[in-house]
């Protein structure tokens, strides 16, 4: 298994991504590229990648546009579980 699942959810409101836990990185506008322990990988808006801590990693913009992520960092194998009782729903 790779360092880094890659899945895109389009421009779907809300999308799990339960399994992805650790370093997690969307493309919320244009497009790029990361290296991955070496591979490389497309990017493109709606695609959310699991990155793991051991990975070295490098991202970087298309050469014809910019692009717009965010990188979201929890600690590795810190969910216990996925309820309606994890957050407040309002």
């Amino acid at each position: 298994m790779t360092n880094y699942p890659k899945i895109n959810i389009g421009t779907e409101d809300r999308a799990e991504l339960h399994r992805r836990n650790e370093e997690i990185y969307g493309i919320l506008a244009g497009a790029g590229r990361a290296v991955i322990d070496g591979e490389n990988v497309s990017l493109a808006a709606g695609d959310w990648l699991r990155v793991a801590p051991a990975a070295k990693r490098q991202f970087s913009a298309a050469e014809d546009s910019g692009v717009t992520y965010v990188c979201i960092q929890v600690k590795e194998g810190s969910l216990g579980g996925f309820t309606a009782e994890d957050a407040v729903v309002h």
